[in-house]
């Protein structure tokens, strides 16, 4: 069953949960994640990043999610996640996504209420959700610089960007980062707390992978509504798929086995977080 990130959150938030988004990239990835979501019957977001369409359109990708999760009873969200184009989410909206993530995070914040404002009116008249994202985080690919707190989403900007944007719900950076971490990742948890004081919208949790459960689960219980997992899932299916390839030299094993070990150890990554996000 297709909802939008708002419907999503509020389910969340009415249980004092949070939901995880899952990136996806190809047919193995997908199967991972609804194989998770079925499995533990737990509702998901499956993510496709703006990145990812220079080897998958967004219509295909749409299309084949769409093909697991349109008559599922399951709750799922269809979200175009990063997405600093707006033709991408236009065809987004087009294909059929319920969510897209606009990132003008880079863009001064007038700059960035106006844009998110603008995208907000195209998607809201479709009932499509917009994820919206204030503070600097590095790149989706793990590459540049993390800046520590002075990159840190302030607890005003926050508000008067949700105020005025008009966005469902707002990604934050509180020493969150994309990619492997250096060392053990902290958040800055008192920050969140001001964040949501002041704002009455679901908060985003970026970076997720590498993040001690506890503090996770800390970061869900003062607020994080969805939390996003890419890294984790993703480079637990390439060391599957290393493994595989070293065990089997056979010259005829076949390309579609190894994919399916490197789906299994993908799906529970994706089962390990579903029940982080579940507990209450």
């Amino acid at each position: 069953m297709l909802i939008n990130l708002k419907q999503m959150l509020q389910y969340a938030e009415e249980r004092k949960i949070a939901v995880p988004s899952f990136n996806v990239y190809n047919v193995e990835s997908v199967q991972a994640v609804w194989q998770g979501a079925q499995e533990t019957q737990t509702p998901v977001i499956i993510s496709f990043g703006e990145s990812y369409d220079s080897h998958m359109p967004i219509e295909a990708a749409a299309a084949l999610i769409l093909s697991y999760v349109r008559d599922a009873s399951l709750p799922v969200v269809l979200h175009l996640d990063h997405c600093r184009n707006e033709k991408n989410i236009l065809r987004a909206l087009r294909a059929g996504f319920t969510s897209v993530m606009f990132d003008a995070s880079a863009r001064p914040l007038q700059e960035n209420i106006s844009l998110s404002r603008h995208i907000v009116s195209l998607a809201h008249a479709l009932d499509v959700s917009v994820e919206g994202e204030l503070g600097y985080m590095n790149e989706e690919d793990g590459s540049g610089v993390v800046q520590g707190p002075q990159g840190y989403t302030t607890v005003a900007a926050a508000q008067q960007y949700a105020l005025e944007s008009g966005i469902d719900a707002l990604a934050i950076a509180i020493g969150n980062a994309h990619g492997i971490y250096k060392g053990t990742p902290t958040l800055d948890l008192e920050r969140l707390s001001e964040i949501e004081a002041a704002t009455d919208i679901p908060l985003v949790l970026h970076g997720s992978s590498g993040i001690p459960f506890p503090l996770l689960q800390e970061a869900i219980g003062r607020g994080i509504r969805k939390i996003n997992i890419n890294t984790e899932v993703s480079t637990a299916g390439i060391q599957a798929a290393r493994v595989f390839l070293a065990e089997h030299k056979d010259p005829n094993t076949r390309f579609e086995t190894m994919t399916k070990a490197a789906e299994a150890a993908m799906a529970q990554v994706v089962k390990k977080y579903i029940h982080l996000c579940s507990q209450q």
